[in-house]
């Protein structure tokens, strides 16, 4: 295998990516080098939230990186002080020297590590007939409302008239303390949709630009979120009640 040379033109918004990938799965993920992007599809331990992530350059070839610990290489790039970076894809190893730093990082060989059993297609196609934004500083409050909902690891978005909700609370159990937002108004109607808290704790929150949708046929909760070269599309299972 000829020698292949990996450019990243920003390392800070690179190690920014690498991260978002580890808060899901950070030991054995498989990312794909094609059509100028690096792309990765990681789960949740449970399965209940999957990643589909994009990060975007000057990638001239096509080829598969077997990563065994996404942490790891991220720290070791973060000893780096340049912010462009020339990283060589050998055949069984990434290669780094410059500046006074040279390693050698070894990658597993191919069909070591499986991909999460998710047809990206098939959701990508789905039809979402709810659709709204969120910010940013709102889902930082529901985070500190869960300090007083303490009880439950379920929020629920749903229409009060013209109204979004988000609520944390159990609604299978009875007495549990319950912490609500008000989201704005909608032009739609939504029962309520449950989702596990701490899927939503794992988002990436990038910018404020945080688009939801939702196919309520099939329990699916997408959150769509991009900044720069960073595309990312969390696909989360709703909870039954």
């Amino acid at each position: 295998m000829m020698v292949r040379t990996l450019k990243v033109k920003s390392k800070s918004e690179y190690l920014k990516y690498l991260d978002t990938v580890s808060k899901i799965n950070d030991t054995g993920v498989i990312f794909d080098v094609k059509d100028d992007k690096l792309v990765s599809l990681v789960s949740s331990l449970d399965s209940t939230l999957i990643l589909h992530s994009e990060y975007k350059s000057d990638f001239k070839f096509n080829t598969t990186l077997n990563i065994p610990d996404v942490k790891k290489l991220r720290h070791v790039l973060d000893t780096i002080e340049e912010e462009t970076l020339e990283i060589n894809i050998n055949s069984n190893n990434l290669e780094y020297n410059g500046n006074g730093v040279k390693f050698k990082y070894h990658l597993y060989e191919e069909g070591f590590i499986t991909k999460p059993n998710i047809n990206l297609d098939k959701i990508n196609g789905f039809k979402f007939d709810i659709s709204f934004n969120l910010n940013k500083a709102t889902v930082q409050r529901l985070f500190k409302g869960s300090t007083f909902a303490s009880e439950t690891n379920k929020i629920y978005f749903y229409t009060e008239g013209k109204t979004l909700m988000a609520e944390l609370t159990d609604r299978a159990r009875h007495n549990t303390d319950n912490f609500t937002l008000s989201l704005g108004e909608v032009d739609f109607s939504l029962e309520p949709t449950a989702i596990n808290l701490d899927n939503v704790r794992l988002l990436s929150l990038l910018n404020d630009d945080i688009r939801v949708k939702m196919n309520t046929e099939y329990g699916v909760v997408v959150f769509d979120i991009e900044e720069n070269n960073i595309k990312l599309r969390y696909i989360i299972s709703a909870l039954t009640q």
